[in-house]
């Protein structure tokens, strides 16, 4: 599917931080470590919005992984309550990604994925 990186079964999403028709991106467990994953865009794979949702694992660090656990636990805060729109914009703004950290593998997240 992507150029290089295999494909990984057994990857379970634990945290999501963007969503959009599924998960966008967040956090997944794998092997007994967590990792950041990242979908990839439709135009890439060449898949069709109905098809499963490809997403790619990236390694991260203990630390990585709890400071976007951290900013998870802040944005559902914001999400629950009626909270300040400009404190959760700059929230969102300033949030950690980690797709520039190393890609592992890639896998597939059924269009039925529900948190």
């Amino acid at each position: 599917m992507l150029k290089g990186l295999p494909e990984v079964v057994g990857v379970q999403v634990v945290g999501v931080l963007d969503f959009y028709d599924g998960p966008l991106d967040g956090l997944a467990l794998y092997e007994g470590h967590e990792y950041w994953f990242a979908a990839v865009p439709e135009w890439i794979t060449g898949a069709q919005v109905s098809e499963p949702r490809v997403l790619v694992l990236h390694e991260i660090t203990a630390e990585q992984a709890a400071r976007v656990w951290g900013e998870h636990r802040q944005l559902t805060a914001f999400a629950q309550g009626e909270g300040d729109r400009e404190a959760w914009a700059r929230a969102w703004d300033s949030r950690t990604t980690c797709d520039d950290a190393p890609a592992v593998g890639w896998f597939y997240l059924p269009p039925t994925y529900v948190e």
